[in-house]
């Protein structure tokens, strides 16, 4: 009696592989459609660079928004070229050198 009250109370959970759950939050993370870089300090940042070229620069909350779509999109296009220049060189993991190889050919072309 107490055999079968014990199969129905608890059901043992599954483990699953790391890159189970690696896969699901790379999926999360693509279907979503929200900044990656929060909004309030990429603000502070663009008016502390333009400090340094003229002083009292004031920006409209559009050209926030454009600045920051296009960092974005940017770094993204980096990344990924980073991405595949780790897979090219027979390693999964992004490192530095596939950073700067990356940014080498963007300033030759």
């Amino acid at each position: 009696m107490f055999f079968l009250q014990m199969n129905t109370q608890q059901k043992k959970q599954r483990k699953r592989k790391a890159s189970t759950n690696a896969i699901r939050e790379i999926k999360r993370e693509q279907s979503n459609t929200s900044k990656i870089i929060p909004v309030a300090p990429f603000n502070r940042l663009t008016q502390s660079i333009s400090q340094h070229f003229k002083t009292d620069v004031r920006f409209k909350g559009e050209a926030h928004e454009a600045l920051h779509i296009g960092a974005e999109s940017y770094l993204v296009e980096v990344f990924q070229n980073a991405n595949k220049a780790a897979i090219h060189s027979g390693r999964e993991t992004v490192q530095v050198k596939d950073m700067q190889l990356v940014l080498d050919l963007q300033k030759t072309v």
